[in-house]
């Protein structure tokens, strides 16, 4: 695994990546969707091998997903050992998730599909597994939560196969009394002819909710990194009864900074990870993480200047993100109570404030 890890960061340092970090707002819930190339890396054929579910999973873990859905797992087949692929990466990110592991076709004794990892902080009420028809045996992993349903899919190559799947999902949809998200690899793309295959039935429910700013796919047959078919990993909305839901952020994941480290997700997955953040009124990202030190958190847009206070404890640290995940302040100690902003491009930022025990996470606006 240090191998691995020191392959990574020296590949990353010869191609001069500038490393992303992604920071949540405390009240944001983050989506997430990842297709993980059964975690053999991001080529073919790849290697079956613990250090590459690990390093996906530091990914899930880095970005910090409250909801994630992922595509190409295997259970129980014989030449991977009889892994449970969605439940290693489960234990392998050290966050408390519950896996929902949708099996939908046969494969060296074991079985194919796709799934879901919830946080259990976000209690489960309902699971459903929607059988979808392919030229191999597809699925869709609906979870009802309290507030809205996640369903997690990963749809057919075949066009006609496609169409009857987003024709089924829509169905599905007709019947739920909750806001809807769709996420995993839909295998088609807004961007191709008319609209794409399957693409325009699934807009008749949906909205794209998802960065669409470049390609998911980075190599395959949906398009190298120079083209523009490339884009195939979604995460869709559907609102139901003016939920108030509201999208906060959202990135397709390239680079990411892990450890310290700067890594190329190139070497990862044959996909990039692609996120939302929504607001979801009552509720939280974080709700087992409550705010005891009342960090305050202002800016004042007539001077450009961040203030910052604890009641109880001093602010040591406040680190200042673009919209886009790059850090351009960051302050320790006794300097991290007032941050001068003038020399600040206008936009939104996240700004980020520590105690030695707590941290708030808020965004601001600069005009």
């Amino acid at each position: 695994m240090k191998k691995y890890i020191f392959f990574c960061t020296l590949l990353c340092m010869c191609l001069e990546l500038s490393a992303q970090t992604y920071p949540k707002d405390n009240n944001a819930i983050r989506l997430l969707t990842y297709n993980t190339h059964y975690c053999k890396g991001g080529t073919d054929p790849g290697t079956i091998s613990d250090s590459n579910t690990r390093l996906l999973a530091s990914v899930i873990k880095t970005l910090n997903a409250d909801i994630v859905s992922l595509q190409e797992l295997d259970s129980a087949a014989n030449s991977r050992g009889k892994r449970y692929l969605l439940g290693q990466i489960a234990q392998a990110t050290g966050l408390d998730y519950t896996p929902v592991f949708g099996a939908a076709a046969n494969w060296d004794g074991g079985r194919l599909g796709c799934g879901s990892l919830i946080k259990k902080s976000f209690p489960i009420s309902k699971i459903k597994m929607i059988d979808l028809p392919g030229n191999e045996p597809r699925i869709a992993v609906r979870t009802d939560l309290e507030k809205f349903v996640f369903i997690s899919t990963h749809c057919d190559l075949d066009d006609t196969r496609r169409i009857q799947e987003a024709n089924i999902i829509n169905n599905e949809v007709d019947y739920i009394r909750k806001p809807v998200f769709l996420a995993g690899d839909l295998n088609d793309s807004h961007r191709w002819g008319n609209g794409g295959i399957a693409f325009p039935i699934l807009m008749e429910k949906f909205v794209i909710a998802s960065d669409t700013k470049g390609n998911t796919v980075w190599n395959g047959s949906h398009g190298n990194e120079g083209d523009d078919q490339g884009l195939i990993d979604y995460i869709l909305f559907h609102d139901y009864g003016n939920s108030g839901i509201q999208i906060v952020q959202t990135h397709i994941v390239r680079t990411l900074e892990i450890n310290g480290a700067t890594v190329d997700l190139k070497n990862v997955s044959d996909h990039y990870p692609v996120f939302v953040d929504i607001y979801v009124p009552g509720y939280s990202g974080i709700t087992n993480i409550p705010n005891e030190e009342n960090i305050i958190i202002y800016f004042n847009p007539v001077d450009a200047t961040l203030y910052t206070k604890s009641e109880n404890n001093e602010v040591k640290r406040i680190e200042v993100y673009t919209i886009s995940g790059e850090k351009v302040i960051e302050m320790n100690d006794e300097n991290a109570s007032i941050v001068n902003m003038s020399n600040q491009p206008k936009g939104v930022y996240i700004v980020k404030a520590s105690t030695l025990d707590k941290s708030l996470i808020r965004k601001i606006v600069k005009n």
